[in-house]
């Protein structure tokens, strides 16, 4: 299947490095054999918006491919385009969908002042630390978060291993109070889980991990990638040191009921 969006095309890549993706010639399954319950590590991508009349199909090809593991308890499908095209929208919430939309933005160069706190690449070993920051600050606290992060930040340093990503962190009297990661794919990097703690935000902290880490890169790369939800305190930010609005991406997924 042929991809147009560049965010949903880095998102693949990603994908890759960790799980599997199949082409089935008209859509795409990604497959995270490690955590099942990644609700975005496995879905279906569909080559355009489902249109009404067509989610119970791509429900039932999402059962076919995926259903056969009782860990996967969502469904998750993704979707090619450049606008943001929703499609069935009515036919998707009656359906037990909830859809997402995200802002794909680009940068050929990143400025922001520098900050006092020490900004700088962050070690191997220490890849694992950014699981900690994101559970402190999380909306909520459970074994089943933690061992996602935990999972997601083992894949991380396993990049950062081998050469194909690196993590930047930003330390306040050696305490890690932010971080990001630059995946490098081809000439493009995408960015990954920019994140601040609650207690050092708006200091400028993200900002300088996104210049520290661009001028790190460059000029290899020709081009750095990040994703953003429409309209929130993150795109704002990325704006601010350069980031450019290029596709609007929809997707949605049917999570699953709390207690099962």
């Amino acid at each position: 299947m042929h991809v147009r969006s560049l965010g949903l095309q880095t998102d693949l890549e990603l994908a890759a490095t960790r799980g599997v993706v199949t082409d089935r010639d008209g859509y795409l399954v990604v497959a995270t054999p490690d955590d099942p319950g990644y609700w975005y590590g496995n879905m279906l991508v569909l080559p355009a918006a489902p249109q009404v009349g067509e989610v119970g199909y791509w429900s039932r090809k999402f059962a076919e491919e995926l259903g056969g593991d009782p860990a996967i308890r969502h469904v998750t499908f993704r979707w090619d385009g450049i606008a943001g095209e929703v499609g069935a929208a009515d036919e998707l919430a009656a359906a037990g969908f909830t859809v997402e939309l995200a802002q794909v933005m680009t940068a050929r160069a990143v400025a922001a002042p520098r900050i006092t706190l020490e900004v700088r690449p962050l070690a191997t070993a220490e890849v694992t630390q950014t699981a900690e920051l994101a559970y402190r600050d999380a909306d909520h606290h459970d074994d089943t978060y933690w061992q996602f992060l935990q999972r997601r930040a083992l894949w991380q340093q396993s990049l950062v291993a081998t050469g194909r990503a690196m993590w930047f962190g930003a330390f306040d009297r050696g305490d890690l109070v932010g971080s990001l990661g630059l995946v490098a794919l081809g000439k493009r990097a995408r960015y990954q889980d920019v994140q601040t703690a609650a207690t050092h935000r708006e200091r400028g902290i993200a900002s300088a991990l996104l210049a520290a880490s661009a001028r790190e890169v460059l000029p290899t790369i020709e081009q750095l990638v990040i994703v953003a939800e429409p309209g929130s305190a993150a795109a704002r930010v990325y704006e601010r040191t350069g980031f450019r609005v290029i596709e609007r991406l929809a997707s949605a997924c049917r999570y699953p009921k709390l207690g099962t």
